[in-house]
């Protein structure tokens, strides 16, 4: 493929001018003159902006995102991020296919003429990205393709491919200045036997903190050079230097690797390959590999022949700036904000029943006639889709119901889109309770050997622990709800973006089995309202407002949930309850460098077998239990044990024959952790040191606490 001089021109001047310099010291230095798209009115100021992070807040912003990305062991991850250690661990071969399949060869075709090669990549549902250099227009499209499954297979033969066509008209955007191109992809391969849902694809972060220092951190480069059969080039790619809107790195990179991505050690997208620099003698000619000058063919060179030195790419945190101005309302370049296996993001909408309305003298086949399409208003303000399917064929009715109720045949259909929903969900990428949140191990506790036999086991697998985003939930298979959900919370408002309305879509598991799960049959008609263990607005934090309310959705899972009465989780009672974190966060944990504090919780129920009364044959439990664990002013660690109990417990309660609301009474006590540990057979040992609660031989395990004010007091003075 021949390239022009000018842009390899462009390639060695930037190398060259900052070769000696740091990235991360000389940041604002380099925010004007470092890239040609600082000049160019088609990039925005914002885009180019604020790009660099200092050397100090950049390695606080690493660890902080391999507290969140790293998919094994922390301090192993930062040892290698820092050139410590360049072992991995075995599941890096796992994420290394999953990967790698979201990942084509581009065949750039004239009709069935080939006429180049490139390597593309899924980042959305429908969206591919690779090089302006690849589709300069969307003329150069034409009837190309995307081949995935180009590759071989274990015993090298090559496996079969599934190709898919670019649909430019659907979307299509190249930019020269950042050199990168977002298209379409067919939902369908060419020979309509596969879906593009089966290939799945790349989630994008926008965050910065996805590399280290300059010069110490590996790269992984997964491609097609030269049009050839996908090729790894695995942690021999090292970071060398970050710049406002491109990073540079050595690696053997040849033609055909344009639109790669580029990964570091946790599979995060850092860049997309853009060019190399390459290598030239003293009069300015390019050299190959024997250091022989390559010709140059009206004003360009072959660069298959270029002996590269260096290699650059453009910083995927500033493409996804770029296109989100220039794109704010796309629902294409919306579906990039969302994370693979997020089905829930969107509320199951019941489908809507459509009537033919017509007056009896219209003749339905009239070219005149009309149709009127009657729905619920209500649906105007939910989200989702509304699909209509009309037909001008009078046998075929809108809709043809398949029940004598047509009210009926929406709850199947919308229980159906439930199920799908739950069948359907992807729980890999989540990491769960992070027992060094707070800089400290502290494990989650674990059932002592009475509850041992009831717990909950995942699939095909010993592993009990229930992993989501933020938090981790222990199931108990016969009460079936948690016996303890522990969720990690960061107060800083800068991760508190999302204003949405909440909607709840609630949703079984589908790692254990489903008839081990109160679901929805259970709840409705009940009057107990679905009880967060661990609360939605403890988890509805992150790096944007799309992923905060991402995770919070998350909360409403059923192994999360007990049956509460309204009075109790709906705060009547004063809402103490539900602000207990809140205050913690507010009067007596650290702030640190004027953010607000971070805390862990652990929250459940009490189960009290011989107390615990029957509703719909399974016991609903009288007392919950909360453990806040955080930092108080002096760096001291604290444990603080809250207990909620009905005020008088009473024997076989008859939720049939009373009024709930008005006949049971809760009170919010302060308690000593080794009561909860008793009580709820969990080994809170690692929490006994740090317990606040402490009282005299003799005295009573737990105190009520009558008001917010007087919490905050006891608070404070911890």
């Amino acid at each position: 493929m021949l390239v022009t001089i000018d842009q390899l021109d462009e390639s060695v001047k930037r190398f060259e001018s900052w070769q000696g310099v740091s990235g991360r010291e000389a940041a604002n230095v380099m925010e004007e003159e470092a890239f040609i798209s600082d000049q160019s009115p088609e990039i925005s100021t914002a885009t180019i902006k604020d790009n660099i992070l200092g050397t100090a807040e950049n390695i606080e912003k690493r660890k902080e995102m391999l507290k969140s990305a790293a998919p094994e062991p922390i301090d192993f991850a930062y040892e290698r991020a820092i050139g410590k250690n360049d072992s991995v661990y075995s599941n890096f071969v796992e994420l290394i296919a999953d990967v790698q399949k979201k990942i084509g060869r581009i065949v750039v075709k004239e009709g069935s003429k080939n006429i180049g090669f490139a390597t593309g990549f899924m980042v959305s549902d429908r969206l591919l990205l690779t090089n302006w250099h690849v589709f300069k227009s969307i003329e150069d499209v034409v009837d190309s393709e995307v081949q995935f499954y180009y590759e071989l297979d274990m015993r090298g033969n090559p496996r079969q491919s599934v190709s898919f066509r670019l649909q430019a008209s659907e979307f299509f955007f190249t930019c020269k200045e950042l050199d990168y191109c977002l298209i379409a992809v067919s939902s369908v391969d060419v020979t309509e036997t596969h879906q593009l849902s089966s290939i799945g694809y790349i989630y994008l972060d926008p965050a910065l903190g996805k590399l280290g220092n300059e010069g110490e951190e590996s790269l992984n480069i997964i491609h097609h050079p030269e049009g050839d059969y996908k090729q790894l080039s695995i942690r021999e790619n090292l970071f060398k230097k970050i710049m406002p809107t491109t990073i540079w790195y050595h690696s053997d990179t040849a033609q055909g690797s344009s639109g790669s991505p580029v990964f570091n050690d946790q599979w995060q997208v850092v860049g997309l390959h853009h060019m190399g620099v390459p290598n030239r003698n003293t009069q300015g000619e390019y050299l190959d590999k024997n250091n022989q000058p390559i010709p140059r063919i009206g004003g360009k060179v072959d660069v298959s022949k270029i002996h590269w030195i260096a290699n650059e790419g453009i910083r995927i945190s500033v493409i996804l700036k770029d296109v989100f101005i220039r794109f704010p309302d796309s629902s294409f370049i919306s579906g990039l904000k969302k994370r693979p296996g997020t089905p829930f993001l969107t509320p199951v909408v019941p489908p809507v029943t459509l009537h033919e309305e017509k007056d009896k003298s219209e003749n339905m086949q009239s070219e005149n006639s009309n149709v009127q399409i009657s729905f619920p208003a209500a649906l105007l303000n939910q989200s989702g889709s509304i699909h209509l399917s009309i037909s001008t064929k009078e046998e075929q009715k809108i809709p043809a119901p398949t029940s004598p109720s047509t009210r009926s045949m929406n709850i199947d259909e919308s229980l159906i889109e439930a199920k799908k929903l739950e069948d359907g969900m992807d729980y890999s990428s989540c990491k769960g309770y992070l027992p060094k949140f707070l800089g400290i191990e502290i494990p989650l506790p674990l059932p002592k050997k009475p509850l041992e036999k009831f717990i909950s086991k995942l699939n095909g697998s010993g592993a009990f622990v229930l992993k989501y985003y933020h938090y981790s939930v222990i199931h108990h298979s016969v009460r079936m709800m948690p016996v303890i959900s522990a969720i990690n919370v960061d107060g800083d408002n800068n991760k508190r973006l999302d204003k949405s309305k909440r909607k709840d879509v609630w949703l079984k598991d589908n790692r254990i089995d489903y008839d081990i799960q109160i679901g929805d049959s259970y709840y409705k008609g009940s009057g107990f309202d679905r009880g967060h263990m661990s609360r939605r607005e403890d988890a509805n934090w992150g790096k944007t407002a799309e992923e905060a309310k991402f995770f919070a959705d998350m909360t409403c899972m059923y192994t999360n949930a007990c049956p509460q009465i309204k009075t109790l989780n709906q705060g009547h009672t004063g809402g103490l309850w539900g602000r207990l974190e809140t205050i913690v966060l507010e009067n007596g944990a650290m702030q640190e460098r004027g953010k607000a504090a971070r805390i862990s919780v652990f929250n459940g129920p009490i189960f009290n077998d011989q107390r615990d009364p029957v509703f719909r044959g399974i016991q609903v439990p009288m007392e919950f239990y909360k453990i806040i664990v955080w930092y108080n002013d002096r760096k001291e660690l604290k444990a603080t044990a809250f207990r909620l109990s009905q005020s008088d417990l009473v024997d076989d309660i008859d939720f049939e024959a009373i009024d709930i609301d008005d006949n049971l009474t809760f009170k919010e006590y302060q308690c000593s952790i080794q009561s909860l540990e008793r009580d709820t057979k969990l080994d809170f040992s690692q929490l006994h040191q740090y317990d606040t609660y402490r009282k005299a031989d003799g005295e009573p395990e737990r105190e009520e606490i009558v008001s917010e004010e007087e919490l905050k007091k006891i608070i404070n003075s911890l």
